[in-house]
């Protein structure tokens, strides 16, 4: 089934009970804005402010939200901070500090000016390593992430084939700080289990400094299927390998996917069956409430959340 077929034909009963009842404080670890509240998106593309989402968190349970820059190197990393701004408060507005935003950034950049950028509230490095679509060149990549860690202590989130990772686990095994891989691990080639690339991911995993979002499982699927069952094989198997290193992230607004959510509009249930995927892959809520709490206050440096969940 393709996206736009799950987005088409899915339909969810109003009063229906969701699988997934995320717990107080719960984190979104994988949001894009491209456009501020009452101001148009820059570059073409569709509209997707603050207020939209806050829409989003309030239908889905969520609290807190990690922002992805995921333009070209140079885009507009003030932007990403007034995003950040906007989604700074929890969405009943009690609580502060409940954003974090990862910028993508090319090799090159000023230390002066990346000082400057994590005094401002950028939290992280974002690099993507798709092909065609190269935050650095390859072969700049271990020296751009140790000299980022080594200026300003960023982590980083790097999306990348995971069909490769077995060629890149001896460079990327000593990297400083944290490293979080995107899109389900990005197994983009093959979601085969037994790949070198996943074993390397697992023994990545175990070294305890790398983490694997869960989320857009459609972005690896072969038909773009967010239910493919070689995608949901992957991640049922990385959750039960090692939930304390799993995150997850609803992806919104879904850019490279037609259909997405845009203004004006309800929420697509489609958001809601993504996040109720997440069943699928962690069917124990005690493992659901580490990932969708637990992991990202300690990654991220969240405060723990005031209100105790039910484990």
């Amino acid at each position: 089934m393709s996206f736009e077929n799950f987005l088409g034909e899915l339909h969810v009963d109003a009063d229906a009970r969701a699988k997934v009842a995320p717990p107080p404080g719960a984190v979104d670890c994988a949001v894009t804005l491209t456009s501020l509240d009452g101001e148009q998106a820059t570059d073409g593309l569709p509209e997707h402010p603050p207020h939209a989402y806050r829409e989003l968190q309030e239908d889905l349970g969520l609290a807190r939200a990690v922002l992805v820059q995921q333009d070209a190197p140079g885009a507009d990393v003030e932007f990403l901070l007034r995003a950040k701004a906007a989604l700074a408060a929890s969405p009943d507005g009690l609580l502060e500090d409940c954003a974090r935003a990862f910028a993508t950034l090319g090799p090159g950049e000023d230390p002066k000016r990346l000082a400057e950028l994590a005094e401002a509230g950028i939290d992280g490095l974002r690099l993507d390593m798709l092909r065609g679509r190269l935050t650095c060149p390859w072969e700049e990549l271990d020296r751009h992430v140790r000299r980022i860690y080594d200026v300003v202590g960023w982590s980083r989130e790097i999306a990348l084939d995971g069909s490769d990772l077995h060629e890149l686990e001896q460079k990327m095994r000593d990297w400083p700080g944290q490293t979080i891989l995107a899109d389900c691990g990005g197994f983009r080639f093959s979601r085969c289990l037994t790949q070198p690339g996943f074993r390397a991911l697992r023994r990545l995993i175990d070294r305890g400094r790398f983490w694997v979002k869960l989320s857009r499982p459609y972005a690896i699927s072969k038909t773009g299927d967010p239910e493919d069952a070689e995608v949901c094989a992957l991640a049922r198997a990385l959750a039960d390998w090692a939930p304390e290193r799993m995150l997850w992230g609803s992806g919104w607004p879904h850019l490279e996917r037609p259909g997405e959510t845009r203004v004006g509009e309800e929420q697509d249930p489609a958001d809601r069956a993504l996040l109720e995927l997440l069943a699928e892959w962690a069917p124990s809520r005690e493992v659901r409430t580490r990932i969708l709490l637990r992991n990202p206050e300690e990654l991220y440096g969240f405060a723990l959340w005031p209100v105790a969940p039910d484990d």
